[in-house]
Formats: structure tokens, sequence, C-alpha cells
């Protein structure tokens, strides 16, 4: 009911239990989440049990090592496997046999792309995913991903907006409708998101699920109530190219987040991945043309034309920034992404983030 294994944790189950429950909220019945948290208690109460009959197996190995440490050991292996065959025993003799789970087929799970936990999906899929986001791009099918690239530059509007305390529809038509009044229900909107990112970061013990709201709370506290509205047009225009970085590299990152199984990420991830990968890419490239004077700064809108003064470039200009500031943020945002990137990657290809997760479990126990 709860689909955990016999080596399940404490941990392990607790998940399970939340993400089965979350499932429930809206298509459950009554007797379903009954049955669901009976499921939960039993199993807990059975993980509890075996601790207790452990504790006590490796007490009672205790007491027999100091009795025997005290007289001369004989170094041979009958002893040593006669040693390794007292605890079973012990714990059958009290009533709570040994399991022995059959053996994991570790070829098949680091070869599983569904796997958050295989080193070799973690090591090689996000390369992997580059290498075939620029075989698109150089390819005809390049042109179908200019359509998400224009989205991903209209939601990096949207997210300054919604910071901002502003209502904002990001279309993929190369438009995003920002109301022109703040909204309360804005900004208490998005803190709750966080505080709710925050509070399952802790039940779940992942550290970037805390970290990430502690910095974005301040930032939103900023931009809604103290920000000037001057300053407010500038990042608005900021945004869009800005979120085609920023947004685009998350999405890379989001990779390697285990996220609740209701949203399958197991598999959509390896699509989202590869539609910011394309974007990071044409963003990039385009900015480095740019830089080496191989292309022109882009000025105007996709509706307006070349010609509209209120592209993100002309505001840009309008508040002061020359054109060489203009292409150093952008190029530099870019190197940045691509290193925060690389370090996300570098952690989980390395399994940091295991040992990560043990610390944080350690400092704040369940």
């Amino acid at each position: 009911m709860l689909g955990v294994g016999p080596d399940v944790t404490a941990a392990s189950l607790e998940r399970a239990q939340v993400q089965r429950s979350f499932a429930l909220i809206r298509s459950g019945t009554p007797e379903q989440k009954a049955e669901l948290l009976a499921a939960y208690e039993a199993l807990a109460a059975e993980l509890r049990r075996r601790a207790a009959a452990r504790g006590e197996v490796a007490r009672d190995l205790r007491a027999r090592d100091d009795v025997v440490g005290a007289a001369p050991s004989h170094p041979r292996p009958e002893v040593a496997d006669h040693r390794a065959a007292e605890a079973p025993a012990v714990q059958a003799a009290r009533g709570a046999p040994a399991y022995v789970p059959p053996a994991a087929d570790v070829r098949a799970t680091w070869l599983n792309p569904l796997s958050f936990d295989s080193w070799a999906v973690n090591a090689f899929a996000l390369p992997l995913l580059l290498a075939l986001a620029w075989a698109a791009n150089a390819s005809p099918l390049g042109f179908f991903l200019r359509g998400f690239q224009v989205w991903m530059h209209e939601f990096g509007h949207a997210t300054v907006a919604w910071l901002s305390g502003y209502r904002a529809l990001p279309l993929p038509i190369g438009w995003t409708n920002v109301e022109a009044e703040r909204a309360p229900f804005v900004y208490f909107g998005v803190l709750f998101l966080l505080g709710a990112l925050a509070w399952a970061g802790w039940r779940e013990r992942k550290i970037w699920a805390i970290l990430l709201p502690l910095a974005l709370v301040p930032v939103q506290f900023y931009m809604t109530w103290r920000m000037p509205e001057h300053r407010g047009e500038l990042w608005l225009a900021f945004g869009g190219v800005g979120g085609e970085f920023y947004l685009s590299a998350a999405l890379m990152a989001l990779f390697f987040v285990h996220l609740p199984e209701k949203f399958r990420w197991g598999i959509c991830r390896y699509v989202f991945a590869f539609l910011g990968a394309s974007t990071l890419l044409n963003v990039w490239l385009r900015w480095r043309k740019i830089a080496r004077f191989e292309e022109t700064i882009p000025y105007g809108s996709m509706i307006g034309g070349e010609e509209d003064g209120g592209g993100d470039m002309n505001v840009l200009r309008a508040h002061g920034w020359r054109e060489t500031q203009i292409v150093h943020v952008y190029t530099s945002l870019g190197f940045w992404c691509l290193v925060a990137l690389a370090i996300v990657w570098l952690i989980f290809a390395t399994r940091l983030d295991r040992a990560i997760g043990n610390l944080f479990a350690r400092i704040w126990p369940e």
C-alpha cells in the first residue's frame, strides 16, 4: 500500500506516507485515507520493534565480547564465523528472525534512467542532453525550439513581476501581461509557496529546499515594498533575457532533484532538462556573438518590431545602461549560470549530495 520494500527505513517510510497522503487529498475516500494511516502506523511500530530488538542483541553481544575479551583469543576462521552467526541466532531466540534481503542488481540500478541514485545517470545524462540540444539546434529542428525560448523569455519577465507583487501572465507569443498595481494577494501567495517549500524541505531533510526560500524571502520583501518604481521597470526589462539564462539553468539543475511521485519527474525531467539546455545554449551563443561584434544588440520587441521603443534593450538604454554594460552584464550572467550548473553537476556526479544529506540529518534528526 505504501510502496516500500522490506529494507525500508523510518525516514523513507515517512516520505512514502507523506507522498501517498498528498495524492489522496483530492481524489481519495476517507476509507482509503484510514487504510493508508493504519498501514503506516503498523509498519512504523514494526520498525520500532526491530530497532529495540537490535539494541538488545547489541547489548548481549557487547556483554559476551567483554567476557571473551578477558580470555586469550584464537584467530581462527571458524571462530569468526561463529561470532558472525550469533546475532541472527540471538535474534531468532528472541522471536525476531533476521531478514536477509536478496542481492540487488547493481548494474540494473546504475543503468535505470528513472533512478535518482544512479551514479551513471547523474554523471552522464546532463552532458549527453547538452550535446543532444546542440545537435538539435544545429539541425532544422532548431526552428521548433525557438518557441520555447520565447516562452522562457516571457517567464523571465513574469518572475520579476511576481517577486515584485504584480500579477503577470506570460504568453508564448512574445508578450507578458503585467498589471499596473501591486496586489497583496501575489505577495502573500508567493510567500506561502516559499514557506511550503521550506516546510517540505525540513520534513524531508532536503537542505536546498530550505536555503532557496531563505534566500528569496528577503529579495521578495525588498522588491515588493522597498524597491523604487523606476528600478522595478529596469529589472522587469532585464528579466526577459535574464530569465532565458537563469530559468534554463534552473530547469537543468532540477534534473537531479527528486520531486514527489505525482509529478512523474523520473521521466519528465529529461524533457525539461533538454528544453532548458536548448535555451541556455541558444542565448549563450547569441550573446557571445554580440560580444564579438558578430551580431547586434536586439533592440525593439517581437510584436512591435525593431522600432518599438518599449523593447527590453531600449528600456535598459533609457535607464542609462551603455551597450558595453548591457553586453557585459548578460555575458557575465551566462558565465555564472554555467558555473553554478557545473557545481550542481559535480555535487551529484561525485555523490557529495549524500554526504551533505547525512550531515543535515545528524544536525536536525527526526
